[in-house]
């Protein structure tokens, strides 16, 4: 059996029946060839299942499929962190660097086409010392590096400065770093890396310019990395990353049944949702920068407290499972996408298969959606740095989506772009006034989870775009298109309404249009990207989904003038209406719909279209 194949003979199920710190589970045992039934029983102490409110699924393996994954019992019996540096972590690395196919189809580390400008020196794991290195890419040697991902926070003894660059060009003791750097350090050298690339000690804390002329090549500088090591369990930079650990929890679960209706056996037993329930709540997975650092790194190294994860394009694993983790999770799916993303743009880029170039551009907008899901449901201390932290993935994806990118969304496929709403309820969020990071109808104006549409090229074929993109300008503070935005626009043309709602705690809203009032139905959805004081909007068709004929759906912008210029808007929400909503049974009542006194745009074009600009 592959790795990451689900069992062929057994099907089980787990019932929660207690909560931590004790969870005692049961699991159900049917094989397809047969209707009987068979039960164990087990309890999972302290790496017991978080929130238990369902249903898990737990699957039992004949220990004979499962040799491929577990470990040698020599390797797991000693609690040291230096013994799992030296087996797990120094296999894992020589290995996918030697026999990984995948890995190599696509790796950029180690080559000579990008150093980073600035590089800590290690050195040997003897050494006392350490340094930084400036312009390391003029060394005569091959240089191979590692990077760091970990929360800031907690005092910082040392970091880059001005006044600070002296000290470490010419040298200083590890012990002047904070805990997580300094594990950080064991961590590389342990593994035979002699450079690190730490963001607070390799870019000046003290200069906007360097931060501007060095945010732009953190795609990079993760990329071209050998691997990156992920202090996932430190909350800040002094919290240690190797602390006293139970191996009871590192030892895989091996259970000898006694069933007497069917042939008993060992069984290796996992929860199928092992790395989500391991990462969910890890204090870096909460960090929005982070999201581009672990997925743009070809290898990571995950410190989790408990023990080592790591993950390839390869092979995820872990102590427990050193072969292989049996079952993956959603961010592993998109690291597996973004595999294809970029095995296609380096190997196959010039094909002239259409299926493929249609497959990929699928796959790419799915990453993308999926990423941007992840990203904003994460925290970010600047405001400001709303789209550079993801502006690394943006690079990859350009040539992938073949398009253009406009803030956070692209420009091809715009009237759907524009149609992602918030996820999160309004009433839940932050009202007041924050710092401006990009226009109004960009997801990245707004804080909170937000959630993209995704089509095929199949389905493409059943929308009809309903506006006209006459220009799309965004202005940066540099001339890095992915950088930070300081301004935007769009100027457009399309059908325009004015609606009026009228807040209902049962009902939801209720909706004025076409000269009557309207509850909020099955047929009719409000999504609003935040609480508003005034309630009279304008309405613009966005695109209509044709797939379900007779059936029609209309996505819209709700739009709010800016009170600046005439014609001119903010986006406030979405309104998503079907056949029958709003006194419409086709689609094309909309142009003979009756219009308030306040309606207003820049012009009036043909066929009742209108141009107005949204900032």
């Amino acid at each position: 059996m592959g790795l990451n194949e689900q069992p062929s003979k057994i099907v089980t199920f787990g019932n929660v029946v207690d909560s931590k710190p004790v969870s005692r589970y049961r699991i159900i045992q049917q094989s397809y060839w047969s209707k009987d039934i068979s039960e164990v029983y087990f309890t999972v102490h302290k790496n017991g299942i978080d929130k238990c409110d369902g249903t898990f699924t737990f699957y039992l393996l004949s220990m004979d499929d499962a040799s491929g994954f577990t470990a040698e019992e020599k390797i797991i019996d000693s609690s040291s962190w230096i013994s799992s540096m030296s087996c797990a972590a120094t296999n894992w690395l020589s290995q996918c660097l030697e026999s990984h196919l995948r890995c190599q189809a696509i790796s950029l580390s180690g080559s000579s086409s990008y150093i980073p400008t600035r590089l800590l020196q290690i050195g040997q794991p003897s050494a006392e010392k350490i340094s930084l290195l400036l312009h390391p890419s003029l060394a005569e040697s091959k240089i191979q590096y590692a990077t760091v991902s970990h929360c800031w926070g907690g005092s910082s003894p040392l970091k880059l400065t001005s006044a600070s660059l002296p000290l470490l060009e010419g040298g200083f003791p590890v012990s002047q770093l904070a805990q997580v750097f300094q594990d950080a350090i064991f961590t590389a050298r342990s593994l035979g890396i002699q450079f690190l690339w730490i963001d607070s000690l390799c870019i000046f804390q003290d200069s906007q310019t360097d931060w501007q002329q060095e945010s732009p090549l953190m795609s990079n500088v993760y990329r071209c990395a050998v691997m990156n090591i992920a202090a996932s369990v430190a909350a800040n930079s002094n919290m240690a990353c190797f602390p006293d650990r139970d191996l009871s929890i590192v030892k895989p679960c091996i259970i000898q049944t006694s069933w007497t209706n069917t042939t008993n056996d060992n069984y290796l037993l996992y929860h199928n949702k092992i790395l989500d329930h391991t990462f969910d709540e890890m204090p870096l997975n909460k960090r929005a920068w982070v999201v581009q650092e672990l997925l743009l790194a070809p290898r990571v190294l995950y410190l989790t407290g408990t023990q080592l994860f790591w993950e390839c394009y390869d092979l995820t694993a872990s102590e427990t499972y050193p072969g292989g983790i049996p079952s993956g999770g959603y961010h592993w799916k998109t690291r597996e996408a973004l595999w294809a993303v970029l095995n296609y743009s380096i190997n196959h880029s010039s094909t002239t298969d259409m299926l493929m170039k249609s497959k990929l551009l699928y796959i790419s907008r799915r990453l993308w959606a999926g990423i941007v899901e992840i990203y904003t449901a994460c925290n970010l201390t600047y405001t400001t740095d709303k789209l550079v932290a993801l502006s690394g993935i943006a690079r990859i994806m350009e040539p992938a989506l073949d398009d253009k990118y406009c803030a956070g969304l692209w420009e091809k496929h715009l009237a759907v772009e524009l149609s992602w709403s918030r996820s999160h309820n309004i009433q839940d969020l932050p009202q007041g006034p924050r710092t401006y990071c990009a226009p109004s109808w960009s997801w990245a104006s707004l804080d909170g989870r937000i959630a993209v549409g995704v089509y095929s090229e199949e389905d493409y074929n059943h929308l009809e775009m309903l506006i006209n993109l006459m220009e799309c300008k965004v202005e940066t503070a540099t001339d890095d298109t992915f950088g930070m935005i300081t301004g935007g626009s769009l100027m457009l043309s399309g059908l325009l309404a004015t609606v009026r709602l009228c807040p209902d705690p049962v009902a939801g809203w209720h909706i004025f249009f076409n000269g009557s009032w309207w509850p909020e139905k099955h047929d009719v959805k409000i999504s609003l990207d935040r609480v508003y004081t005034t309630l009279e909007f304008h309405c613009l068709p966005l695109f209509l989904d044709t797939r379900q004929l007779p059936t029609w759906h209309v996505t819209c912008l709700l739009l709010e003038p800016t009170g600046i210029k005439k014609g001119q808007f903010k986006r406030v929400g979405i309104l998503l209406a079907s056949t029958g909503a709003l006194g419409m049974i086709s689609w094309n009542d909309f142009q003979d719909i009756r219009h308030e006194h306040w309606l207003e745009y820049e012009s009036i074009l043909d066929k009742n279209r209108y141009r107005i600009s949204i900032l």
